[in-house]
């Protein structure tokens, strides 16, 4: 059995997996974005970051069944929102995205739910 922190760090190496898993996902959908048709799907399904970042998304849907066997759902599961600012980090470090004001107050926001909820531990 994981202590509270210790679940904690799990539950954010879950979220480091789920959000590295879409910005792989993300770039493999890109390079098949060229494809068209029947031929499309198969590119699709045959690239190497489309299926890593699939197996990531897995993985990351794992972990989060061990979460949810010690932590109550109503914890784990909007916590899952901090994932919104570690992807929107990720994307603007990583794919070079640019993200408006607005799109990072919302992110704050999110932010502030995240941390009430954590606040109120397990």
């Amino acid at each position: 059995m994981f202590s509270y922190a210790g679940l904690l760090s799990l539950f954010f190496l879950s979220l480091l997996v789920e959000d590295i898993g879409f910005l792989i996902l993300s770039r493999g959908m890109k390079a098949t974005r060229m494809d068209v048709g029947a031929g499309r799907i198969r590119a699709i399904l045959r690239h190497p970051e489309v299926l890593l970042g699939v197996f990531l998304q897995a993985l990351y849907y794992i972990l989060l069944l061990g979460l949810l066997r010690e932590l109550p759902v109503s914890l784990v599961v909007p916590m899952t929102g901090f994932g919104y600012v570690l992807i929107a980090l990720l994307a603007r470090l990583f794919l070079r995205e640019t993200i408006p004001l607005l799109r990072w107050g919302g992110i704050s926001l999110i932010t502030i739910g995240v941390a009430l909820i954590a606040h109120s531990g397990g």
